[in-house]
C-alpha cells in the first residue's frame, strides 16, 4: 500500500510540514517520488517515521536519529554502536519515567487528599488558615503543599 504525504500524516499524527521536514533531511531515505514527483510512502517508510517519532518523544535529537539511521543504512557491521545507541536511550528514558513516577506519587498524595476532603466534608489542612488550626501541625507541611 502506498501513502501520500497528507495520509502519512494524518496517520501518525504529524503535521504534512514535520513528514516533509524528515524527508528532506534524509531520515526518510526510501521514500519514493511518483510521475508528478510527489513524495509516495509505503509500509516501510511508515516505519522509519514511527520510530522517528518515538525516539523524539523520548527526547533524542534529530541529529541522533540521523546518525542512527546512517548506520542501519551501512548495514550489519554498525549493529554494536546501534545497540549502544539504543541502550541510552533506552536509560535516558527509564530515567524519565522514574522522575514521571515521582511526581505522579506527589500528585495521587493531593488527589487522595482532596477527595477525603470531598468526601469527609473535611477542611482542607493544606491551606494556611487551617493549617495553624490542626493540632498535629508539621511547620514543614506549608511549604510542601
Amino acid at each position: 500500500m502506498t501513502y501520500t504525504v497528507q495520509e502519512v500524516a494524518k496517520k501518525m499524527h504529524l503535521t504534512t510540514y514535520t513528514v516533509r521536514y524528515y524527508h528532506d533531511h534524509g531520515l526518510l531515505p526510501y521514500v519514493k517520488r511518483d510521475e508528478n514527483n510527489n513524495r509516495v510512502f509505503d509500509d516501510v517508510d511508515l516505519e522509519w517515521v514511527h520510530l522517528i517519532t518515538c525516539l523524539r518523544q523520548t527526547g533524542m535529537p534529530l541529529e541522533s536519529i540521523k546518525h542512527y539511521f546512517d548506520l542501519v543504512i551501512e548495514g550489519q557491521s554498525t549493529v554494536p554502536e546501534r545497540y549502544q545507541i539504543m541502550l541510552e536511550q533506552q536509560q535516558r528514558t527509564l530515567d524519565e519515567i522514574a522522575e514521571l513516577n515521582h511526581h505522579l506519587a506527589t500528585i495521587n498524595q493531593k488527589v487522595a487528599h482532596y477527595a477525603d476532603v470531598l468526601i469527609n466534608a473535611k477542611p482542607d489542612t493544606y491551606e494556611p488558615s487551617n493549617v495553624a488550626a490542626t493540632p498535629d501541625h508539621d511547620p514543614d507541611m506549608a511549604t510542601k503543599a
